[in-house]
């Protein structure tokens, strides 16, 4: 049996009222591991890999069947001979938020993504196919009364999550016809503020200054938070980051330049044979199912040092709570989203850990937090998503300890058998 991994639970996880702000870390992986700890989280990562490998190519659609790629529907205007290049288009992420999105994209302006505050820049919402039609009918209205506003359902196989999600996106971004330079990708609750409105020409041009000067492909157009607050009136000031903040992900409102993956080559895999065509998901690992996928990326690319991040524009990035019914099936989240956490589960339940000096499983510690009263009854889909965010931890902390030595980790583009090219 691999030896286990050190972990301690995280108190401000457990106590209801800061859970909130950390919901994606129910334990701190110690930083000290021993030798062989550290190979167990090398085979933590690698087991992750694998499984949602598989779960990528595993679908209904019979032209992909065995074939980890993205497929898409699209609603909205098909032929756009305006655009070009230079075109800066908006891509939202959302999922089971119909019914909310249109009451709020009615009641006011204050989204960002709102068509109003976009100037005819292109809007592309990435829902799961299974929210496709839902999304349709909910927005039907906005999508006649704003012409630049495309819906899009995105089928990664059984592959789901928030990082098969953003990678969805650079996918699709990919397949535009106009080839965008940039995009704009921002969480579907992100409200607009003065220092944070992409229309300005300030923030725009210290935008485009920060990717030139710093030479990253994404920059963030604030500071993001976890905790949903009041939308600020319009020209408000909203109080600047703590300096705290700025060791914060490149997440919730960013820009991304093209390409947004990167073109196969061939490269050795280590664990593969030779001359294996290496493919790209794009910035995001859309292995990270749970939520870690910003956080990973950014110590991918490298962008905090010393406790900063110096992507980061120095204002607040502001998240509202969506207010309005909720969508009656949900099935994106309530039933494929479960499933893929419950197959992701089954394949980690057995991951050796030690809490506290005691040796325990994965599936174990969620005993643990059932028994405690920290979540849901064990198994259900709250101690499914809980347990891959225990993983996420932990191959978050081993990025750390193999100083970025990850090697191979694409999820999509791939096909049945991991078949090497050639």
């Amino acid at each position: 049996m691999s030896d286990p991994i050190e972990i301690t639970i995280n108190p401000r996880w457990v106590d209801l009222g800061t859970r909130p702000e950390c919901k994606y870390a129910p334990v701190i992986v110690e930083k000290l591991q021993s030798v062989a700890a550290i190979q167990s989280m090398k085979k933590v990562l690698e087991r992750r890999v694998d499984i949602c490998r598989l779960l990528a190519t595993q679908n209904d659609n019979p032209n992909l069947e065995g074939t980890g790629w993205f497929s898409f529907l699209r609603a909205g205007p098909a032929h756009e001979p305006h655009l070009r290049s230079a075109n800066v288009p908006v891509f939202v992420i959302s999922g089971g938020s119909a019914l909310k999105l249109a009451r709020e994209l009615d009641e006011d302006y204050s989204l960002a993504w709102h068509p109003m505050n976009l100037r005819n820049e292109p809007l592309y919402i990435l829902v799961h196919t299974l929210d496709f039609r839902p999304y349709q009918s909910a927005l039907s209205s906005i999508m006649r009364r704003f012409r630049n506003v495309h819906l899009i359902g995105w089928d990664g196989g059984k592959m789901t999550g928030f990082g098969a999600a953003r990678a969805a996106a650079l996918a699709f971004a990919d397949s535009l016809p106009y080839r965008p330079q940039r995009i704009l990708l921002m969480d579907q609750d992100v409200v607009q503020t003065e220092g944070t409105r992409h229309t300005s020409p300030s923030v725009k041009r210290n935008v485009v200054a920060l990717h030139k000067q710093l030479a990253k492909p994404i920059v963030g157009i604030g500071v993001g938070y976890p905790t949903r607050q009041p939308v600020p009136k319009p020209f408000a000031k909203v109080p600047p980051p703590e300096p705290k903040d700025l060791a914060s992900p490149t997440q919730q409102f960013v820009s991304i330049q093209a390409p947004f993956r990167k073109r196969p080559q061939t490269t050795s895999h280590p664990y593969l044979a030779k001359n294996y065509q290496k493919t790209d998901d794009g910035l995001y690992p859309a292995f990270m199912v749970a939520g870690g996928e910003d956080m990973l990326a950014t110590f991918e690319m490298d962008l905090i040092k010393d406790d900063d991040n110096k992507t980061l524009r120095r204002d607040r990035i502001v998240k509202k709570a969506l207010q309005g019914p909720n969508d009656p099936k949900n099935l994106y989240w309530n039933q494929a989203r479960v499933e893929t956490l419950k197959r992701i589960f089954a394949e980690e339940k057995n991951t050796p850990l030690s809490l506290d000096g005691r040796p325990c499983t994965l599936d174990d510690l969620m005993r643990l937090f059932s028994d405690k009263g920290w979540q849901a009854g064990h198994p259900s889909p709250e101690t499914y998503n809980n347990a891959a965010c225990v993983i996420e931890r932990i191959i978050l902390r081993y990025f750390k300890l193999s100083q970025g030595t990850f090697g191979h980790q694409e999820v999509f583009q791939q096909m049945k058998g991991f078949v090497p090219a050639g």
